[in-house]
């Protein structure tokens, strides 16, 4: 009985023994880090209006437990910053600034604008139920057309 209880741990010794050392990976990563660097220049837009020209765009959000975002617009316009946006923890709650932009995005994207001159948002939240929130944004506004970008020194 001890003969085999000796060899039942020398098997599961060698064993052990097999696994750690027969099983090896290696790991080779890169430190993807930003590098901050900032270059100030101060540029001046030319940008032509078509007042004629007035665009629509119209985005929806679904989100669970307003955390969640189940569905609506994946895509955004970069750079949409508005003047009444909320701070500290409600701007991380709120989900109509993503919306808005979502809205401006479809409105450019489908003319030949490249940016979005004097836009309206009217805005739809829906929050009757404390598990879902639903917001529809429709924003109109006109399409402007970048003309020239120059130095302003």
């Amino acid at each position: 009985m001890r003969n085999l209880h000796k060899s039942f741990l020398s098997i599961v010794t060698i064993f052990f023994f097999l696994i750690v050392t027969g099983c090896s990976s290696i790991e080779r990563s890169h430190n993807n880090r930003g590098i901050d660097i900032k270059i100030d220049a101060p540029m001046h837009a030319q940008i032509d209006v078509d007042l004629s020209t007035e665009l629509t765009g119209y985005a929806y959000g679904g989100y669970l437990f307003n955390v969640f975002k189940i569905s609506g617009d994946k895509r955004y316009a970069p750079g949409m910053d508005y003047p009444n946006k909320k701070t500290g923890i409600f701007a991380y709650m709120s989900r109509v600034e993503k919306v808005k932009a979502a809205a401006a995005y479809n409105a450019i994207r489908q003319s030949n604008a490249d940016v979005l001159i004097s836009p309206q948002y009217v805005v739809e939240e829906s929050h009757w139920n404390p598990f879902w929130k639903s917001v529809k944004v429709k924003v109109t506004g006109y399409a402007g057309k970048v003309v020239a970008i120059r130095n302003r020194n």
